[in-house]
This record gives C-alpha cells, structure tokens and sequence, in this order.
C-alpha cells in the first residue's frame, strides 16, 4: 500500500476510506482505516510529511517490529502448503477454504483476511513456488539423458497381432541442443550401456558431467540427491569415458530441462508420425528415427537463422572432450568359487586357477571376448579368453599341479581306491576317465558323479553298469548317469497270495499274452548289439 497516497488523498482531497480502497487498488477499506487510526494516534508523525519521509519509513513507524511483517501484526496468517494440499481434493475450493478460516474469527488480536486478501497471499505463495530463472550455459559442459514418454511397437509378419514395445532414449548437450535419439526393445543395463555409447560415438566426443534420469539402470537409489547410489555398471562406463554422473533430482524435471524439453518435440513432431507406420525390425524403425532427428538438428530455431546442427559444429563439438580409444564394454558379473579341480564354472565352461585360490570365492566380469577375474578386495588377478564351448576346459598350465597328495582329498589316488572298493570293472572305468584329460584334476568332478551312484542305488548295479560300459566302449559320466537305473533292482514283491494256486496266479495276470521283458532291457539289447556285430566281421 502507498501510504503517502493515502494520506494525500485523504487530508488533501477529503475522500472516504471506501473511495481511497477503491483508488489504490491494493487494500481494503478496513486497512485503510487502520492505517489512517495508527497515523493519528503515532505522535511522531503528521500531516503534511517533511520531504524525506518515505512509505517505508511509515511503515515502519506504523507497523513493523523486529522479525515481524506489518501484515502479520493486523490479520492471522494461514497455512499455504495446507491449502495447496486441501485443493487436491475432489470439489474443494478455495471459497470454501476461506469461510472456514473466516469461521474461526479474531485468534490473538488478529482478524481473519478478507476473501480477497485470502487469494492474493495464496497466489502470491503460488507464484513463488513457481519462480525460475535462466542457466547460463557453456559449450561442451553437460549431456543430459532420458527417455520418452511414448513408445512406438515393432509388428510380427506371421502374427500382426503381436506386438514389441520400443522405448526411445534420448541424449541432449545443454548448449547447442543438438540431440540423439535411439529406440530399444530392452531397458537392461547391456542395451544402456549400448545407447549411450552409439550417442557419445554420435557427438564426436562427451562432455565432463553426465545428467541422467534416475531410471534403474542409470542410478540404484536417489533419496536425498547428495550420496545418490549409481549403477555400479554405468559408473564404470563413465569412468572409462572420463565424466562424472550427476543424477537430477527424483521427479524434478526441472534439473534436466534441456533433455526434457526434447522429449516434448520428439513425441510431437516425430513419434506422432512414426506411430502410424508399421515397423517389423529394431533397425529400420532406429533408421528411420536417425533421419528425423538429423532433418530437426538441421531445422533453425524459431525466429533465427542458425539450427542446433550448426550452433554445435562451430561453438560446441571443439569443447568436448575426445572419447577413449576403444568403447566401453559391459561386462556380466557373476561370484563364483574356485572347487577342488583348481577351476570354477561360468556359463557351463571351466576355467582353471592357480592354488592359493582354492575354495575362494571371486568375482567374474566376463566381456565379450575376455573373462576378467577380480578377488574380494576388487583386485584384478588375471584374465581368460572365453570360451562358448560348453562343457570346455580353458586351462593356464601353470595352474595344474604336479602332484596331487598336498590338495585335499580329491586325488588320482583317492578315486581308485574308491573305485577298487566297488569293482575292478568301476576301477577301469574310473582310470580310463582320468587317462581322457590332459590333466587328471579335470576328470575329477566326473569321477566323483560316477562313484555317487554307489550310493544313490548300490555298489553292484554300478559294477555291472560300468561292466557294459567298458566293454561298448562308452566310459563316460554321461553313460553312466543315463542307464544306471536300469541295473538296479527292486526288492521282489509277491503280489499273489500263496494260498492261490498256479493256475489262480495265471489268471491274475492281465492280458491273454505274457513275454519275457527282460529280454528288451538296454543290458540284452546292448549284448545283441555286439553280438550281431561280431558275427558281421
């Protein structure tokens, strides 16, 4: 309120309080008389005012007090972020919040706002929580990352019904705007990984911060925005690519806007119209999306004579930071522990270890190429070529021993004399598996699946199973484990009482026709293999 138009107009031109409200604009007639009460009744003050007097000094002679507004020592305050919360609710109203606060009448000596003087301090609070201001950007700074709202699908050719979901992920450099864009079928940490390497390959370069969504694959927890808690996979990438993450706030748009901001222009003027075609390949939906991208990085900003192309070709593209030589590669993680054989398995392939790291557990990275093994402590030990053989021994030498005696109780000598103890043929069997291996410690996992059937069913079916096996020549785990049943024979039960005569027990058996089935089990089967191969020769 201007205080020294209202003292003018009320002690020069002789209006009302009613008339004087209505000419400000910005108060009410009550404050008005108030004012005008306070400005009598202050002995320091009177009409005309000296030439140095200014509104704020009358207000402060009229109403302020330390720490205290002139507002709040005239009319009880409300609580903003109450209504703003209330409104939420389904056919409140701000009306109806103020007859409420009305209600409830003089609290302290202070009186309730008028319905007007409500909705200002409300909109002003409003208007406040709403304040922005311009970023100054600089070229080369900051990479902001984010997906689309809107998907597009991939269609089937033998079923149009069928449908996959394309989610598009974008990357924006905060200055130029020059953007990228690419769709994935899978959000999984591999295709992350992939995309933002195809943007960074895409710019020429990256930028010293990284800003992206928080999003699972990017960031594992985001409360306070101080400590976020990074994919430990994407936070290898930047590290190879020598940036550093900055993840914008949980459900702050605000913090990314430049990235934001192009996620409204793709799903306008690009996915709107990719929509209605049809797709049946990843590839040609992303060639397609590449060539709307480039045509609007080429289409010159509203009202200017230059694009986003050509404002990153000569300000930006100089300022980014060159990429490695060589693309990040995302490696699969697996702990594992080193067994008695001096190997462990990953991805049905054994790898072999050196002692000290028997009954270890460590760390896989395994890369396209290359598996790299890391200790507890995170210390890379060594590396192995990968193998996609399963079932296949990659081996460093050096890692077999020479002896067996000092290695705990998985030896040469210790599944002989178990073998021995069932049979002399599961004793050659178990020599022949072990003489299979360039080294022994590599038959050992086998010999050890072979002898637990002496247990599982009984140390005579595995002899006689093992019997047939030497003599096909088959002496293998895989043998063994696929006919051993047949070997094992229950105990005989009588299901004919004896009372019954034999003519009763034949006649209780179903059928009218009776073979013997012994005859077609796998052992006689195998022996008239043999045998009708013998009489060939």
């Amino acid at each position: 309120m201007d205080y020294k138009k209202v003292l003018r107009l009320h002690f020069m031109n002789h209006l009302s309080s009613r008339e004087i409200a209505e000419s400000c604009g910005d108060c009410s007639k009550t404050t008005v008389n108030e004012f005008l009460k306070r400005f009598r009744e202050n002995p320091e003050l009177s009409y005309p005012l000296p030439a140095d007097v200014t509104n704020e000094y009358i207000g402060n002679m009229l109403y302020k007090k330390p720490g205290v507004s002139a507002d709040q020592l005239l009319y009880r305050d409300f609580n903003k972020e109450a209504v703003y919360k209330a409104l939420a609710r389904k056919g409140e109203t701000l009306k109806h919040l103020w007859q409420k606060y009305n209600a409830v009448g003089v609290v302290d000596g202070k009186k309730p706002m008028s319905y007007r003087q409500y909705c200002r301090r409300y909109s002003e609070w409003a208007d406040s929580k709403q304040l922005t201001f311009h970023i100054q950007r600089y070229p080369g700074v900051n990479l902001e990352l984010d997906y689309a709202g809107k998907q597009l699908y991939l269609h089937s050719r033998r079923n149009p019904e069928e449908t996959t979901k394309v989610t598009i992920f974008i990357a924006a450099l905060t200055y130029s705007d020059y953007f990228y864009a690419e769709g994935m079928t899978e959000c999984d940490i591999r295709n992350w990984i992939r995309v933002n390497n195809n943007a960074l390959a895409y710019f020429g370069g990256v930028t010293p911060t990284v800003t992206p969504d928080n999003c699972k694959v990017a960031v594992a927890r985001n409360k306070d925005w101080i400590s976020p808690v990074l994919n430990k996979d994407f936070q290898a990438w930047a590290e190879h690519n020598n940036t550093v993450l900055t993840p914008a706030k949980v459900k702050s748009p605000r913090w990314k806007p430049v990235v934001e901001g192009h996620v409204k222009i793709i799903t306008m003027h690009i996915l709107v119209d990719m929509e209605d075609m049809v797709f049946y390949s990843l590839d040609d939906l992303n060639r397609v999306l590449m060539e709307r991208v480039d045509a609007e990085n080429r289409k010159p900003f509203d009202g200017l004579t230059y694009s986003r192309y050509d404002l990153f070709t000569t300000e930006e593209k100089e300022s980014l930071l060159p990429l490695p030589p060589s693309r990040f590669e995302y490696l699969e993680r697996k702990t594992v522990k080193v067994a008695q054989d001096f190997s462990f398995t990953f991805d049905k392939v054994h790898y072999s270890m050196p002692r000290k790291y028997l009954r270890q557990e460590l760390e896989i990275r395994a890369g396209e190429k290359e598996i790299y093994v890391y200790n507890k402590h995170g210390d890379l030990i060594r590396t192995h070529k990968r193998s996609y053989t399963p079932k296949d021994w990659v081996i460093i030498p050096s890692d077999m021993p020479a002896e067996y005696k000092d290695y705990g109780y998985w030896t040469v000598p210790y599944f002989q004399q178990k073998a021995s103890a069932i049979g002399p043929r599961t004793r050659a069997l178990i020599d022949t598996v072990i003489q299979k291996y360039a080294y022994p410690v590599q038959s050992f996992r086998s010999c050890f699946g072979i002898l637990r059937y002496a247990e599982k069913y009984s140390p005579e079916a595995l002899e006689r199973c093992c019997k047939d096996a030497v003599l096909a020549g088959r002496c293998n785990y895989s043998y063994i484990c696929n006919t051993i049943s047949t070997y094992h024979k229950e105990p005989a039960q009588n299901t004919v009482p004896q009372s019954k005569t034999k003519e009763e027990a034949a006649a209780a058996v179903s059928g009218a026709y009776k073979d013997d089935d012994s005859k077609y089990s796998l052992k006689n089967l195998l022996k008239r293999q043999e045998t009708e191969a013998g009489n060939e020769e």
